[in-house]
């Protein structure tokens, strides 16, 4: 069964003109501009003096509805969310293309603001810190030990997702077109544009985060493992695998719909 891991998007209209071959592998790069927000390799290193970038994190909140079980979890992570401990930025699933050539390094929540906010000149008025829309808990990975995800406003909306490993912390940042519909077990939606779509399974192993393509959907045409499938079989297949949505919190712990 031929698996393909994604590397790179390409423009929509040049998926839709590909009618003898599946479609290409990866959703669209954000564009230019506010929504793009600047490249990883200028985030400042580690602030020399104590930030809290997450002031409406509302932790109390947070435990009173989360399961037990995951709330210990994010226990786990949050001294790195208040800036106390630092973590280890790695390469997402996009980052290095095309030889993978990028350096991870050492990072606390000051430093994820400034690369959204301080390291792309130009910016007036920049908010004073982070602005957290949601956060969730689950094994998404596959590794038995929860990563902790963070859905940010700033900039066009990213992602962070977090992974404890060997008591290390390690993070990444994905637009948010590139991590939707994120299930319990990783897998989750890309958009390419109109009417594409991807579906990945995300994994962390080597030092950094990928990965890999299970199927995609051009219009009415659809692959899973790399093979053309009819949309009835596409369908039983989403169906099997994309209807266990990891649970979203408010910074206030207010379950999200």
């Amino acid at each position: 069964m031929r698996k393909r891991i994604m590397m790179i998007a390409l423009a929509a209209p040049l998926l839709l003109t590909a009618c003898a071959a599946p479609a290409a592998d990866t959703p669209e790069e954000p564009e230019s501009g506010a929504d793009a927000g600047p490249a990883v390799e200028t985030v400042s290193p580690v602030s020399p003096e104590l930030r809290n970038m997450l002031l409406d994190l509302d932790v109390s909140g947070l435990e009173e509805t989360m399961p037990e079980a995951d709330f210990a979890a994010f226990q786990a992570y949050l001294p790195v969310l208040t800036g106390e401990e630092t973590f280890r930025w790695v390469a997402g699933p996009y980052d290095g293309y095309p030889d993978g050539d990028w350096e991870p390094f050492d990072a606390d929540m000051a430093a994820v603001y400034d690369h959204f906010w301080k390291n792309d000149g130009g910016i007036k008025n920049p908010p004073e810190t982070l602005t957290l829309d949601r956060l969730a808990v689950a094994d998404i990975v596959g590794d038995e030990e929860p990563e902790l995800v963070l859905l940010l406003q700033d900039r066009g909306y990213y992602y962070l997702v977090f992974h404890r490993e060997d008591g290390v912390t390690y993070g990444t940042s994905l637009y948010i077109r590139w991590l939707m519909d994120l299930q319990k077990g990783g897998i989750h939606m890309g958009s390419g544009g109109a009417d594409v779509s991807y579906y990945h399974q995300l994994s962390f192993h080597d030092g950094r985060f990928w990965d890999e393509q299970l199927g995609e959907k051009v219009l009415d045409r659809c692959w899973l493992n790399g093979q053309e499938v009819s949309e009835a079989e596409f369908d039983a297949w989403y169906a099997e695998n994309m209807t266990n949505d990891v649970t979203w919190y408010s910074p206030d712990g207010t379950v999200q719909s």
